[in-house]
């Protein structure tokens, strides 16, 4: 009663997970041993019972169903697996705990952390995007954090060169670069057909009188008779082309590198472009979000995004061996056996559902038939002792 009772006032207690009794039975005297007569017929052993006593309580660690709560920091686990947490530095004890409740908050540090105020544990992740997945660190971000200005060194064109463009005709596109105070330039690249599977072309500025460049860079690409590029001033291998910054808000010596790998020349439609550059202006924080795989993503007013830290997902051999510690909170023992660490959607098969929280597996319906059965078998139970006593009286 007191285990079916705790799962009905858990029913809606954020990734409750529902327990159980199992009982095993007492036993008490025994009556006969195992023998045999002397026909040699084997005896059966006889043994009476004395009651039932309660093996263990245990946990149903099956996922609950996921609940849409629209807030960033409410994150649930679609999988096996816990988050991690601690308490702040200094607390009397920093036992790790383990938990499947994500109602988590930013406090006023920028730090993840639990309803109760326990740091979410994480990795910092590299510019590569790879988390340093060594000492567990406080997820944290700096609501202030800006993205720095990145002058451009790469660019890359692709589309079509149209094979029907007569002999002497053009193409002009243009596309923003960005020098290293983040200033944007705008930049044109003007193709002119000289033959049929050969065209020439000049990477200038749009604004010639404040050209951001040393000068005009020109040169020639051919095609082969598939449509297929071929070279770039000659050269198969390197199909790019380079243009100087002049060198006053960009340090002397860089330049950008053009691509021409992603052009083609068949009939049709003219439909070359920049593809990509890899420069940005300055920018300031604009929003958050964790990703599927659990990485604390910031985005900035430039479009640019940068991942700083990735969760960190606990998991144990045996579930059932954790020690419950209130709060929605679990450590380990020797039980469990120990805590291994791992990253969603890589170690584990396990995903992170930002603005989503688990609810309770507990089944309504069946704790209250549980509570039935409980009921009418302690009926039964006292209904033996009452005609237990009235044979003794007889």
């Amino acid at each position: 009663l007191d285990t079916v009772s705790n799962n009905i006032a858990n029913s809606s207690t954020t990734a409750y997970k529902r327990q159980r009794a199992v009982f095993s039975e007492e036993l008490g005297q025994e009556i006969l041993g195992v023998g045999s007569t002397a026909g040699g017929t084997a005896i059966n052993p006889s043994k009476v019972g004395r009651g039932v006593s309660v093996a263990s309580v245990d946990r149903n660690f099956g996922q609950g169903s996921l609940k849409d709560t629209g807030v960033k920091t409410d994150l649930a686990l679609n999988g096996d697996g816990f988050f991690v947490a601690s308490p702040r530095e200094g607390a009397a004890s920093d036992q790790r705990r383990l938990t499947r409740a994500g109602n988590f908050t930013f406090n006023q540090d920028g730090e993840l952390v639990t309803s109760n105020g326990l740091n979410v544990k994480g990795w910092e992740v590299g510019k590569d995007g790879k988390a340093n997945t060594g000492a567990l660190k406080n997820i944290q971000f700096d609501p202030n954090a800006q993205s720095a200005a990145k002058f451009t060194s790469e660019a890359e064109i692709g589309g079509n060169l149209s094979a029907d463009v007569e002999v002497k005709g053009t193409s002009e596109i243009s596309s923003v670069v960005y020098d290293e105070q983040g200033e944007a330039h705008d930049v044109v690249v003007e193709f002119n057909k000289k033959s049929n599977n050969s065209w020439g072309y000049t990477i200038k500025p749009a604004d010639s009188s404040n050209s951001p460049f040393k000068g005009n860079k020109t040169g020639n690409i051919e095609f082969n008779t598939d449509g297929s590029i071929k070279s770039v001033d000659g050269n198969t291998n390197d199909l790019t082309a380079s243009i100087d910054w002049k060198g006053v808000n960009v340090s002397g010596g860089k330049s950008i590198e053009v691509g021409f790998g992603g052009l083609t020349q068949y009939s049709g439609s003219t439909t070359s472009k920049f593809q990509s550059q890899n420069g940005n202006s300055s920018g300031e924080l604009a929003d958050y979000s964790i990703t599927p795989e659990g990485k604390l993503q910031l985005n900035f007013t430039n479009g640019e995004q940068e991942e700083i830290f990735q969760l960190a997902i606990g998991d144990v051999n045996n579930p059932n061996g954790l020690e419950q510690q209130g709060d929605n909170f679990f450590t380990t023992t020797g039980a469990s056996g120990d805590l291994q660490l791992g990253r969603a959607g890589r170690d584990l098969q396990t995903s992170v559902i930002s603005g989503s929280l688990e609810s309770s597996n507990v089944d309504l319906a069946k704790e209250f038939s549980d509570l039935i059965r409980a009921q009418r078998s302690y009926q039964a139970s006292s209904q033996i002792i009452t005609t237990a006593d009235e044979v003794l009286n007889q």
